[in-house]
């Protein structure tokens, strides 16, 4: 209607009356409020959360009653604020009646916590108040959500109103707009925002891995080397313990064979180093426990490994050659144990695995040795979809 102003700026600081409470008043309430911030009771969902799982929010009447005009004001400005809370969907209101607590008429401040023996063991709280306006006819309606686990406040604004029913309109909006300020939080650990748990992991992972090499003819005792490697990776969470993960991981191999060698006449040592690239596959099944912000994973799986090329073959006499190697049979084990960490837009990881091929590495038909091999690595991953959950595993 024609001269009607309806607002949702946040106007707080002019609202009468605010500063009238003096320093060492408010200092004993916070007090009084830390002192006796142990809930009333549970509920059967957990604390704060009702059997649906839905977060209980008290309601506190609304201030502002001062006429009879302003009490039915401010009346039905209360009903449409539980029903606006209500029809959020993952929340349950509970109105309050403060009558039932205090003997005398409640004197409580609106902006600042409600004591917890007021909210009867709900997870937030809703305050507020109806105050006249600047000019004839003009009011507001201020409101205060609360967090209860740590009474703090998460948000607070206000509307500027003339006719209550264009209020009740508006009312709804208002509402959505301070709970949207609210981080989802677990029924089972109230008071704990919920775990970053993205559906969907992309990453990377580099680190150094010493590897042992043995051969059934015993042509090479003891060989081993230490070399980098590096992999990327997807991982699909499949339920809040387990997640299947996906890799190729690019490694190198350094092989020396030692023996003795007869050139014209005289013996010498001759070591034969041959240097070969591989790419293994792994596919994980991980096992994920929460301890606080730390993800402690076992982990186990099967690879595939395919060569990279060919093997260069060098002597420490300047010899140089190439030869074709395969597996006899390309697949291996590996297990070991992740720990990770949510930093930054991610998660960061650190690792150490073991592994060990089935089959025998074979260059040119003759040289013949199996790898053992132990990693430790550091990694970081992306999520998305956070929260999200894979239909059929839950």
């Amino acid at each position: 209607m024609k001269g009607e102003k309806i607002t949702g700026t946040n106007r707080k600081n002019k609202l009468p009356g605010k500063r009238s409470r003096s320093l060492a008043g408010a200092g004993l309430l916070v007090l009084f409020l830390f002192l006796g911030s142990i809930p009333a009771f549970g509920q059967a969902g957990g604390w704060g959360f009702d059997d649906e799982g839905k977060a209980l929010v008290a309601v506190l009447p609304l201030a502002g009653a001062e006429t009879a005009e302003m009490a039915e004001m401010v009346r039905r400005l209360y009903l449409g604020t539980v029903e606006a809370v209500a029809a959020l969907g993952n929340y349950n209101p509970r109105q309050i009646q403060l009558e039932t607590v205090f003997a005398s008429e409640p004197k409580i401040p609106t902006d600042l916590p409600p004591h917890p023996d007021l909210t009867a063991g709900a997870r937030y709280a809703l305050t507020g108040g109806v105050y006249p306006g600047g000019i004839d006819g003009e009011f507001y309606l201020q409101l205060w959500l609360w967090d209860m686990a740590g009474s703090m406040m998460i948000y607070t604004d206000d509307l500027i109103y003339e006719k209550t029913d264009n209020a009740l309109q508006t009312l709804p909006g208002l509402v959505e707009w301070l709970f949207s300020h609210i981080h989802a939080v677990s029924s089972e650990t109230p008071g704990i925002l919920s775990p970053w748990d993205p559906l969907f992991m992309v990453g990377l992972r580099a680190g150094l891995s010493q590897r042992w090499y043995t051969d059934s003819n015993g042509r090479s005792p003891g060989a081993w080397a230490l070399l980098p490697e590096g992999s990327v990776y997807a991982a699909l969470r499949l339920n809040s313990l387990f997640t299947l993960q996906l890799e190729l991981l690019f490694g190198a191999d350094a092989v020396v064979y030692r023996g003795l060698n007869l050139t014209g006449g005289t013996y010498f040592l001759a070591n034969k180093k041959f240097t070969s690239y591989s790419l293994m596959i792994p596919l994980l099944l991980k096992v994920n426990f929460r301890t606080g912000p730390v993800i402690l994973s076992p982990l186990a799986g099967l690879y595939g490994v395919l060569p990279l090329g060919k093997t260069r073959f060098k002597t420490n006499t300047g010899d140089e050659a190439s030869y074709k190697y395969s597996y006899s049979l390309p697949l291996g084990f590996t297990a070991g144990f992740e720990a990770a960490i949510k930093y930054g837009p991610g998660r960061l990881s650190a690792g150490l695995r073991y592994a060990v091929d089935f089959g025998e590495a074979i260059i040119d038909n003759d040289l013949r040795y199996r790898r053992h091999i132990l990693s430790l690595y550091l990694g970081y991953e992306f999520g998305f979809f956070n929260g999200k959950k894979l239909r059929g595993f839950q």
